[in-house]
């Protein structure tokens, strides 16, 4: 399953925080094992956080990290490329899809991970962007989608029983 969201997060993120949980342990549940990161700032970075706290408690999660470059951080204020750092190291594998940034490697990065997944989990409120690319790539392609930024469709996801689409990734 993959993560695609926004830069830009609201100032206080802690109810996206707890739909985020919510949903991590439900996909878990569901038997999703493998989660592809973008590790942009913004929701992939949260993202990312929030599934190093689900393997902390989950063993067999894996967190896979999908750099678009190798060079992905080179303009990031030194505070996120820590984070950045810090986030690809703990993840159990890091995915460098090219040695330096080039117009439309963001857009490669994108797609191989709806490529591989059969889930995509979205924080998704603006109608252009990446984000958006990223979500209609991944409906196009069959996968289940779930927009944290709806309550009520999470609420309702969380009532499922049984996966919208094959378990592990």
């Amino acid at each position: 399953m993959c993560f695609t969201g926004h830069r830009h997060l609201p100032a206080d993120t802690a109810e996206l925080e707890t739909r985020l949980d919510q949903c991590l342990r439900h996909l878990y549940r569901l038997g999703y094992r493998t989660f592809y990161c973008g590790a942009a700032l913004g929701f992939d970075m949260l993202a990312a956080e929030r599934t190093l706290y689900l393997r902390a408690r989950c063993p067999e999660v894996r967190l896979v990290m999908v750099l678009p470059c190798a060079d992905q951080d080179a303009r990031w204020p030194e505070r996120e490329r820590n984070r950045h750092l810090y986030l690809t190291g703990a993840a159990d594998e890091r995915v460098v899809l090219a040695p330096g940034y080039y117009e439309g490697c963001m857009m490669v990065r994108n797609r191989w991970m709806v490529d591989r997944s059969a889930f995509c989990l979205c924080y998704l409120i603006a109608p252009k962007g990446g984000t958006v690319s990223t979500v209609t790539c991944a409906a196009r392609e069959g996968l289940a989608l779930l927009n944290l930024a709806i309550p009520e469709k999470c609420a309702a996801f969380l009532r499922l029983r049984t996966a919208p689409a094959g378990p592990e990734e």
